[in-house]
């Protein structure tokens, strides 16, 4: 029979790890700064004459690039990252972000469509860090990018 005390305790322990598998699904950084891995993108297009015939790729809009920048991306003030630093199989640029009262911007762009996210980041967010492939590149002759982490 199990008394009062040991299902106390059963509940408490069953709690704390709720508790910790929620931490451990979210990272200690802002997951909302990150870009979504793949958009969806609807296209349309004329055939230029009749002869030709129009269809659509089915390859994924993947994640190819990220730009962070100082204020709203159309004032076009792109920041070069901090640091860069390499591991076997990893490359890892870190932005630092000091306060400015323009803000930062995280731009995602795409492969495949000329449709780009931009967001703000959040005024609590200090620095971002994008984690690329070492041994492979985009189509593009771009790093593939691993994982972007802000906090």
């Amino acid at each position: 029979m199990i008394t009062p005390y040991q299902h106390t305790m059963h509940a408490l322990l069953t709690c704390l790890i709720a508790a910790i598998a929620l931490l451990a699904a979210s990272p200690a950084f802002a997951a909302d700064s990150a870009c979504p891995d793949t958009v969806s993108v609807r296209q349309s297009g004329t055939a230029p004459t009749a002869e030709w015939s129009l269809s659509y790729s089915a390859t994924p809009t993947q994640l190819e690039m990220v730009t962070f920048y100082s204020g709203p991306p159309k004032d076009e003030a792109s920041l070069v990252y901090d640091t860069w630093t390499n591991t076997k199989d990893t490359s890892t640029a870190t932005w630092k972000f000091p306060k400015d009262p323009r803000g930062y911007w995280i731009k995602c762009s795409y492969r495949g469509t000329t449709m780009e996210l931009a967001k703000a980041l959040s005024p609590a967010v200090s620095s971002c860090r994008v984690m690329y492939e070492r041994q492979a590149n985009t189509a593009a002759g771009l790093p593939v990018i691993k994982r972007i982490a802000c906090q």
